[in-house]
């Protein structure tokens, strides 16, 4: 039986909250305005800490407010950023893999392109049957029949790295073309390194004559983090983390 201070059951609220994971928040380029998804033009983030939402609207503007997730980052902040300075600790805190999400909410298929990955998936190690070309991917993807990129960004904030780990979870298929070299970047300042994390407009002209514009998640690396950041400790008494790609 787990231990309880009985001192928290006349006054519930003041009991310290836990989580379930190792990160305090996530960023999100996107949001569910009508039961639809729609592209953000600045950094949203989320979190199931109060002090960790105050300290990111005081660091990039917005405010913490509820929003409606069955999640425990259960506040967001709309910020005024689209670019922000973070903290990547090395190569493995950026990960790649292709996945499908099924009904559930849970991966269905998850791959590396060529071949199952999960190792709790009796297929491990066979051949996915995944389409060759990037377009049949896409249209596959596109047409749920397909698994689409599965990437998670792990980070300190450059300005609060005392706050702890935050975490982007990327679908974009342009984030996936700057992988490599975002890893080679990242083997070759060997330890913790200072990038920004930015979502960068995309404006282009169709066959068609059709305008489009979107924005989409880049990782530019700079150079190895200044001392005083690298080293600091973050704090993982308080996270929050989901499945969901934004």
């Amino acid at each position: 039986m787990a231990r309880t201070l009985r001192v928290f059951d006349t006054d519930p609220n003041a009991r310290p909250k836990t989580f379930a994971s190792d990160y305090v928040g996530r960023f999100r380029a996107g949001q569910k305005l009508n039961n639809r998804l729609v592209g953000l033009k600045a950094w949203r983030v989320t979190t199931g800490d109060p002090e960790v939402g105050k300290a990111v609207a005081e660091l990039y503007g917005g405010a913490p407010q509820a929003w409606e997730t069955t999640k425990e980052d259960s506040l967001e902040v709309l910020t005024d950023a689209d670019a922000v300075k973070v903290i990547v600790d090395d190569p493995d805190a950026v990960t790649f893999r292709m996945a499908l999400y099924g009904m559930t909410g849970r991966p269905i298929h998850v791959c590396d392109g060529v071949e199952f990955t999960d190792e709790e998936d009796p297929r491990n190690g066979q051949p996915c049957g995944c389409p060759q070309t990037l377009q049949e991917r896409k249209a596959a993807a596109k047409a749920e029949r397909g698994p689409k990129p599965d990437q998670r960004v792990e980070f300190r904030l450059h300005d609060a790295p005392e706050l702890g780990k935050f975490r982007l979870m990327t679908g974009s298929w342009d984030f996936m073309k700057s992988l490599e070299s975002v890893w080679r970047e990242l083997e070759a300042v060997g330890g913790p390194a200072l990038c920004t994390l930015s979502l960068e407009l995309v404006e282009f002209q169709t066959k068609s004559g059709v305008d489009v514009a979107y924005r989409k998640p880049v990782l530019k690396v700079h150079g190895p983090a200044p001392a005083e950041t690298a080293t600091a400790v973050p704090s993982l008494s308080q996270a929050t983390a989901d499945s969901a790609p934004f």
